[in-house]
Parts: C-alpha cells; structure tokens; sequence
C-alpha cells in the first residue's frame, strides 16, 4: 500500500477586529486593478513551520512532540503593524501585516523546531519573521502605484491581534483558495 500524505503546516490563527478589516477592503478596493488574491480573513495565521507533504503515518508522532516539547503561554492581543511587503521591489509575492512584539512568536517558532527535529524534520535554516499574510501578489501592471498606496494606506491599519492558541493544520488547494483543517489544537493559558 502507497503511504497517503496530507499538506501541513503549524501555525497560530490570529483574530483581528473591525478597523483591520475595514482597513483591509480599503486596501483592496485601491488595488482592484492588480492581481492579488486575497486570504480570507478567517484563515489569518502567523505560520510557524510549513511542513508540506506529511505522511499520515506521522501526524501523531507530530502531536506528541508538539504537546511534550510546547510550553503554552498565555493568551495575548498584540498591536499590528504595517502594511508591508516580501519579495523583490518590482515583483512583490506577499501583503502583509506584521507585529509590535516578536518574543512571543520567537519563542513558540524555537519550541516548535525544537519537536520536529525530534520527528526526524530538521531545523529549518530559513529566517523567520512572524507576519499575518493578507494577500499573495500574482502580478502587478503597476509596482510604483501599488507601493505608493500600501505607503497611504499604512496608518489605517491601527489594531490588535488576538492569539489564544497554536494549531497543527491540514491546508487542502481549492479553486477558492485552501481549506484548513485541524489535526491538533493546543489552547493558550488564561
């Protein structure tokens, strides 16, 4: 029999308020005109490691070295900041918001690391920046303006985030964008 393998990855879902996401359509109503697809604010996370195609027979390896190796914190509500973009000036790949603290991300980021090399996953050498993805830039006609409206729109972006929990994902492709399922969730303290 043919291992079966699902697409993973570990991340934690990240909940904003109303002013981000009115923010947000303001975003994408200036930006109409380029392809961008946007993340469906339900799917927001800070991922922590994509892992990619994961034999099945090792999804409960995973959450076991996850819930051994996790030391959970606490809940917490941090301000965003941004918008901002990754990737080359006149070829950007990602919009995205970023964080006032990065000690919280950091520290799971480490832990997490630390229980996938125990499963035979080694440390990823790639460097982290933890940030909520709001779109993914497909191609732009106009880099200049697009850049001139994220500089524009950047104060508008004023607002926290809540994090309450880390969660070990499933992410199945769809026409309409990815699908997320949980495999394990793990609930911050308070």
């Amino acid at each position: 029999m043919e291992p079966q393998y699902f697409r993973t990855f570990i991340g934690l879902p990240v909940r904003v308020g109303s002013t981000v996401l009115w923010a947000r359509n303001q975003l994408m109503e200036a930006l109409a005109d380029e392809r961008i697809s946007w993340v469906n604010p339900e799917n927001y996370h800070v991922t922590l490691r994509f892992l990619g195609d994961t034999d099945v027979s090792a999804i409960h390896q995973i959450i076991e070295a996850l819930q051994k190796e996790i030391e959970l914190p606490l809940k917490s509500s941090l301000q965003l900041q941004g918008p901002g973009s990754f990737g080359p000036r006149k070829k950007p790949r990602v919009i995205w918001l970023g964080f006032d603290q990065d000690e919280p991300f950091f520290s799971l980021k480490t832990s997490t690391d630390r229980a996938l090399e125990k499963c035979g996953w080694p440390i990823s050498d790639l460097p982290f920046r933890a940030h909520l993805t709001l779109g993914r830039v497909r191609s732009l006609k106009d880099p200049d303006r697009y850049y001139e409206i994220i500089e524009q729109i950047k104060e508008t972006f004023t607002g926290r985030a809540e994090v309450d929990r880390m969660v070990f994902y499933r992410s199945e492709l769809g026409e309409s964008g990815p699908t997320y399922t949980a495999l394990k969730e793990m609930r911050f303290l308070g």
